[in-house]
């Protein structure tokens, strides 16, 4: 779960001054020898300064984080996507190709001291399989991993900004599933909204055992029993909604519950686009109702709330009840009384 604990830093954009060249003859920008087929008309590998000075401005980014599974947000994303100031990877499941995540998942290995015993040393790294992700592989002096993993983070993401804005020039925002460590996030400077979606987790057990018919996936594994399943997914619930409630309030965010979502989908976007500054074309998400009804494990959307009082056991009920209700109750859920035996 992205944890967002603290506020962030506010550190001023970096200045940008052009590489020196190094003289008349061969010098690149960097005083490197040309490489060709890849120096740009400035010396700077292709980029230029028009580039660089690109570089410096990040993409704001809509993150959506996930209570879990079957919550909404790919109906969410498909609404984010009806914008053309938001970029993101138009495919089915929307928002989870993703770019930030990515970023955040290399810059860990910047921000993760080396431990020899269990990370590659300088020749297995250097030298090894190219595809190979590791920590720094010595323990360094001049650095400190703790500071370089959020350095890196923003400059990767400043990076990957400049190209996302080359396939959208007109982007105002990028949006996902946010997936990763929160800390690195956090002390960043990536201009940050926060889209928290959760549903009952009474529901969303039925919802994601109706979509794999009891069988793997959401962490399932093989032969695991209901019981088994639902409390590891209620133990890790437990871990998102707090993360959720702790984060620090200067964050700008929102929270979204499914059932508002589904219930009032044009007023929940009004919201949302009012939040953002955006405008979102509810009638194309609305009107796609094969894309919609892929996903759906309920005759109805009316059918999808409040379906755990007819499919789950009094016991199940309860014991989701028992670990999440103290999170649940200030979200507006309530403690009922299950109508199924449970099959």
């Amino acid at each position: 779960m992205v944890r967002l604990e603290h506020p962030k830093r506010v550190r001023s954009a970096p200045s940008f001054t052009p590489p020196r060249k190094a003289g008349p003859s061969r010098g690149t920008g960097w005083n490197l020898p040309p490489i060709a087929g890849t120096v740009g008309h400035s010396g700077t590998f292709g980029l230029g300064t028009e580039a660089y000075a690109e570089i410096v401005d990040p993409l704001p980014v809509i993150a959506v984080r996930l209570l879990d599974g079957r919550v909404g947000s790919t109906l969410l994303l498909q609404l984010l996507a009806t914008s053309d100031e938001v970029v993101l990877e138009r495919r089915y499941p929307e928002g989870e190709l993703r770019y930030l995540s990515y970023c955040i998942r290399m810059a860990e290995w910047a921000a993760t001291p080396w431990e020899p015993t269990i990370h590659p040393g300088v020749t297995e790294l250097m030298f090894g399989p190219a595809e190979r992700g590791a920590p720094i592989p010595f323990a360094p002096t001049l650095v400190r991993p703790g500071r370089l993993g959020p350095l890196m983070l923003t400059g990767m993401w400043e990076a990957m900004s400049a190209e996302l804005r080359r396939s959208a020039p007109g982007a105002r925002f990028y949006a996902e599933k946010l997936v990763g460590n929160g800390r690195l996030l956090a002390d960043s400077d990536i201009p940050l909204r926060i889209i928290d979606v959760v549903r009952d987790p009474r529901d969303i057990f039925c919802s994601m055992r109706s979509f794999t018919a009891g069988g793997r996936g959401f962490g399932r594994s093989d032969g695991q029993s209901d019981d088994d399943f639902l409390s590891q997914i209620s133990a890790a619930q437990l871990e998102r909604l707090q993360s959720m409630r702790t984060t620090a309030s200067q964050v700008d965010r929102v929270l979204v519950r499914y059932e508002d979502l589904v219930g009032d989908f044009v007023g929940q976007a009004d919201r949302l686009a009012s939040w953002l500054g955006l405008h979102f074309d509810t009638a194309d998400v609305l009107g796609d109702y094969e894309r919609r009804r892929h996903h759906m494990t309920t005759r109805s959307v009316d059918e999808s709330v409040g379906r755990w009082r007819r499919e789950l056991s009094a016991d199940k009920a309860h014991k989701i009840w028992d670990v999440l209700g103290g999170e649940l109750e200030p979200l507006g859920y309530v403690n009922e009384t299950a109508q199924s035996s449970d099959a």
